[in-house]
């Protein structure tokens, strides 16, 4: 029995760190031996080797025990998994929105195929997977300390913003900023080439239709990295202290004028985007470069609103707290 023991003690101890060692294992010890003592007395025998075994295998396997009187070691705490959970889903919906775009796209310009569910799934698992690896990386370095949650820990309920009458209008919430960040980042990731997006957005046997981006692109490449970089720190405003409205504000309004530029500088340089596909027919391709021409023009007047309704809200925002 103490054979038994002995060696079920020594794989225990094997996966615990040097330091802890010898406290966990004479605990773990005395825990075994009291329940052998009760096993004893309750048979009025000594244990035979076949009910030591199930003893033992009572307690668990050592890895599991190991793991349970050994430092913890859980990527995501329990604390942290609702916020860890929370940002999967948002990342999950953008991964889906990504794969699922081009898709549409298919279908619309009616070159969709019967392998585009399995390209689209393709798409999706793939991206969904990296953003859930990188979702958990910074969990675990949440959970370890690595990243300081001063900001999440010691709140104050002075520092939430007021939500009563209109005001909500001019208020941020925790999970647009989350939902802002995730998408900023899948853009900063597809703008520097670290998220792939196809070049040929409607392939087959014979036919491929790309969509070419217009010199000015290159031009603008640091410009426009530098814009999507500096709304990072506004969307972890209003993830960690959401009541921090003027240093918000503050970066969002020169996000908003660097938008503002943007969309004047790009206006006159149309086409922005232009379709090639040597082996469509003519008449359909100029129809749809006309459609995408008109679509981003649209997109740019809508863009253009944006900034200044921004703009006006955030100069608000700074001149009122």
């Amino acid at each position: 029995m103490n054979d038994l023991i002995d060696r079920y003690l020594a794989a225990v101890a094997a996966l615990l760190p040097k330091g802890q060692r010898q406290d966990i294992i004479a605990e773990l010890r005395d825990l075994i031996m009291n329940k052998v003592e009760e096993a004893e007395e309750r048979l009025g025998r000594p244990l035979d080797k076949n009910e030591t075994e199930t003893l033992l295998r009572e307690i668990g396997h050592p890895i599991a025990v190991a793991g349970r009187y050994g430092p913890r070691r859980a990527l995501v705490g329990p604390e942290l998994y609702p916020y860890w959970e929370f940002g999967v889903k948002v990342l999950l919906a953008i991964a889906a929105i990504a794969a699922v775009v081009p898709a549409v796209i298919m279908l619309l310009t009616g070159e969709g195929d019967a392998r585009l569910v399995s390209r689209t799934v393709g798409d999706f698992v793939p991206t969904a997977m990296t953003l859930i690896g990188f979702a958990t990386l910074v969990a675990a370095a949440f959970e370890r300390g690595w990243i300081k949650t001063d900001g999440l820990t010691n709140w104050k309920v002075a520092d939430l913003p007021q939500l009563s009458g209109g005001k909500t209008l001019f208020v941020k919430s925790r999970f647009e900023g989350v939902f802002e960040l995730a998408v900023t980042l899948l853009f900063i990731g597809w703008w520097t080439k670290l998220v792939p997006f196809p070049a040929a957005l409607i392939t087959d046997d014979n036919h491929a239709l790309s969509l070419v981006m217009s010199p000015i692109f290159q031009t603008l490449w640091w410009p426009v990295l530098a814009l999507a970089i500096i709304q990072i720190p506004a969307s972890l405003i209003a993830v960690v202290r959401p009541g921090w409205v003027r240093g918000r504000s503050a970066v969002e309004i020169v996000c908003s004028l660097g938008g503002l530029a943007l969309v004047a500088v790009l206006w006159p340089m149309q086409p922005l985007v232009t379709v090639v596909a040597p082996d469509a027919n003519v008449a359909g391709l100029a129809n749809l470069q006309r459609s995408l021409d008109l679509s981003i023009q649209v997109g740019l007047v809508i863009a253009a609103g944006v900034y200044f309704s921004k703009l006006a809200v955030d100069v608000w925002r700074v001149v009122k707290g």
